[in-house]
């Protein structure tokens, strides 16, 4: 199921409106109008970010903003599972960028919750 372009927009400002003036000095130079890509095996994400061989995309089945390496345009690589809000994931790319390397981390803690069994036979 495709997630609406209008929740997107609404992520993306409350996302701007608790950053950084250091990150929404970094998010104007990244940022892109949202476009859908396909999450290899997972279907259509939200593209809202683009820096060098790294987009930053809105992953609503885990419901945040994830980072993923591409090398084919409209097509993301790697299913993160981060449930970041806009601005730690650009506060990921910044740190990465500052680093000079991948700085991690590549996954989140748990989150309470209902949760749906995607494959109830394997």
């Amino acid at each position: 199921m495709r997630f609406p372009e209008e929740r997107l927009w609404d992520h993306i400002n409350d996302g701007w409106s608790r950053m950084s003036f250091k990150q929404r000095k970094f998010w104007d130079a990244i940022k892109r109008p949202p476009e859908e890509w396909e999450l290899k095996g997972y279907g259509p994400c939200w593209v809202v970010a683009l820096i060098g061989e790294v987009v930053i995309y809105y992953n609503h089945f885990e419901y945040g903003f994830n980072r993923s390496p591409w090398s084919q345009f409209g097509v993301i690589e790697r299913y993160q599972s981060l449930q970041d809000e806009l601005e730690g994931a650009v506060q990921r790319q910044l740190n990465s960028l500052e680093a000079g390397y991948e700085v991690g981390p590549w996954t989140s803690g748990p989150v309470a919750g209902e949760y749906v069994v995607k494959y109830p036979n394997r």
